[in-house]
């Protein structure tokens, strides 16, 4: 099956919620108020709980109780609350597929999404939107859970053929004829994302071969490589010696400059959790 022949079996895909894709909307337009979207959340009293409690998080930094949606909208602005709103959407699409670890899944997504946006801010990427780069980091391995939804089996004899010592995206090419990469940027485009979105989840893994360099792709393939350093408990020169060094060091990314906040880095996935409930 083509990733085309995939996406037109369309009542299979996953859905974004109605109320999201709304809000979504309404954060793009540059002249929407507080009240307006404050409005809208508080039609979901689960998405308006989310709102107050990422707003009181140390997340982003959140230092007074705030209680009122409206304080809440104001506290985050447009790019924190297009994230949370697009995270909350793109988490409450999918189900658990059968022996799919569905938390950890995210807890590795969110993880990465918060590198991204780690990396643009405190490696100077002023070029590039620091809440842009945190959806891609949460999308960028969306297309292998997809695939773990809809095709189970040959997903498995993908997983073993990882485990057994295949890179990934041989192993998906050979057994399935397409990458979960590609299904996780048409699935992107699917749901409207951003081009420079869609074209990050598809070129992470290589960003510097894609016909067009996409720095969301470089940021996102740097932010993998910095969260199996974390997970590991590795210092941040790994990730200048790493097979992603070529990637870094096209991003200008400087070490010195990192090094300072790298326990900031590691504290990012304390709060994950206000975005998985």
């Amino acid at each position: 099956m083509h990733v085309q022949q995939m996406l037109e079996q369309a009542h299979q895909l996953p859905s974004i919620p109605k109320l999201v894709q709304e809000l979504l909307q309404a954060l793009d337009d540059p002249n929407v108020d507080a009240s307006r979207i404050a409005a809208k959340l508080q039609l979901d009293q689960a998405l308006s709980a989310k709102v107050l409690r990422l707003a009181n998080s140390s997340f982003y930094g959140g230092t007074r109780k705030i209680s009122a949606v409206n304080d809440a909208v104001v506290m985050l602005g447009v790019d924190a609350l297009r994230t949370m709103v697009a995270a909350g959407g793109v988490v409450s699409a999918f189900k658990a597929p059968e022996g799919f670890d569905l938390r950890a899944f995210w807890r590795r997504s969110f993880m990465v999404a918060g590198l991204c946006r780690w990396l643009v801010r405190r490696g100077k990427l002023c070029s590039l939107n620091a809440e842009t780069a945190f959806t891609a980091g949460l999308m960028h391995d969306v297309g292998n859970l997809l695939m773990h939804t809809l095709d189970a089996e040959r997903m498995r004899e993908v997983d073993a053929a990882v485990a057994a010592g295949a890179p990934r995206g041989d192993a998906e090419q050979m057994i399935l004829g397409y990458t979960s990469v590609e299904i996780g940027g048409a699935l992107a485009r699917h749901w409207h994302f951003p081009d420079a979105l869609c074209e990050a989840v598809v070129n992470h893994p290589a960003p510097m071969a894609a016909r067009v360099p996409n720095e969301y792709a470089g940021v996102v393939h740097v932010a993998r490589v910095a969260q199996l350093l974390l997970s590991g408990q590795q210092p941040l020169e790994g990730l200048f010696t790493s097979a992603a060094a070529p990637v870094a060091s096209w991003l200008e990314l400087d070490a010195e400059v990192l090094a300072p906040h790298w326990d900031e880095a590691a504290g990012l996935g304390q709060d994950i959790d206000v975005l998985l409930t």
